[in-house]
């Protein structure tokens, strides 16, 4: 077989799966494990569009719930100061059809407070003191600085909610009796400060590795899931099944957010031929695939050392 360079290609070779045959029946929320009549819920992306979702990949919610989500973590995210660039590179565009476009609100320009606009084709300087737009010639050799705040449980919330989500999708009621769901509520719907994460995770044994852990840098334990999350510029969630816990390792526009391990018994979980070592959801407009882990890992190898797989033993 020849070497494919693109990851994206995985898409084309390998059959897709289906999705939720009994979506037109589903009254049940994950996020508040409860029946929702069609009356108080609605579809919840489990990636947002403006994340690099898609209109296939949803469950359903609480309409309440799918608000606080939206605002208090998917919308935090898309704001997030190292996140909002790789968005605005990936052309990725929400509900309204609006691209993200990062904004530097709290920057100054020699001393002078400024609001930086980093579109794709021009870079936008906003004098706040004179009200009008800097031309080249006034922030030439001038020093910039900007203060940028980085939510850091931010991503294990968002982690516990794509957890949730992607769980409930691909494995229905077996995830449900398999994980504690209530930790991962917990994380992803509470208002809560990195004190409160923490416990969480303490007490119920889930692991995170996000973008920012030791694990996650090159040549560490968590690197090859993130090199996998990043070797394409689509949004991507990986659910790897194992013995005592079930993995969700986590991408968006080709930008690593964090694996999250929930202890779990997989006695029940699916480990068919095709999908033994787990399954991926791919995203981008337009196109919602899910196929194998194994053809995903295996692609990657053909594209990274331009050789075939050893076969599985």
């Amino acid at each position: 077989m020849p070497s494919r360079r693109n990851i994206d290609s995985i898409a084309m070779a390998t059959p897709a799966c289906c999705f939720h045959s009994d979506r037109e029946e589903m009254p049940y929320c994950i996020y508040t494990d409860r029946d929702v009549p069609a009356d108080a819920g609605n579809w919840d992306h489990v990636i947002p569009l403006a994340l690099g979702g898609h209109d296939d990949f949803v469950v359903w919610s609480d309409n309440k719930t799918n608000s606080d989500l939206g605002s208090h973590v998917d919308g935090k995210l898309r704001q997030d100061p190292l996140m909002v660039f790789a968005l605005r590179n990936s052309g990725v565009k929400g509900h309204r059809g609006k691209a993200a476009v990062p904004t530097w609100k709290r920057a100054k320009l020699a001393g002078r407070p400024v609001q930086i606009t980093w579109g794709i084709d021009k870079v936008t300087v906003w004098d706040a003191r004179d009200r009008r737009e800097l031309n080249e010639a006034d922030v030439e050799g001038q020093a910039i600085s900007a203060e940028l705040k980085i939510d850091t449980h931010l991503g294990a919330r968002f982690l516990g909610k794509v957890a949730l989500g992607a769980g409930h999708f691909v494995y229905n009621e077996i995830f449900r009796r398999a994980v504690d769901c209530d930790a991962l509520r917990k994380l992803a719907l509470l208002s809560i400060d990195q004190a409160c994460t923490n416990e969480i995770i303490r007490s119920s044994g889930i692991a995170i590795c996000d973008r920012f852990h030791p694990d996650s840098q090159p040549g560490r334990e968590g690197y090859l899931h993130r090199a996998l999350t990043e070797a394409s510029d689509r949004s991507m969630v990986i659910c790897v099944p194992h013995d005592d816990a079930v993995a969700f390792h986590v991408g968006l526009v080709g930008t690593f957010v964090g694996t999250i391990v929930c202890p779990a018994n997989t006695t029940e979980f699916p480990f068919g031929d095709e999908h033994d070592l787990g399954h991926v959801i791919c995203l981008a407009p337009g196109n919602c695939e899910r196929f194998s882990f194994r053809a995903l890992a295996q692609d990657f190898y053909r594209a990274t050392t331009d050789s075939e797989p050893p076969s599985p033993v």
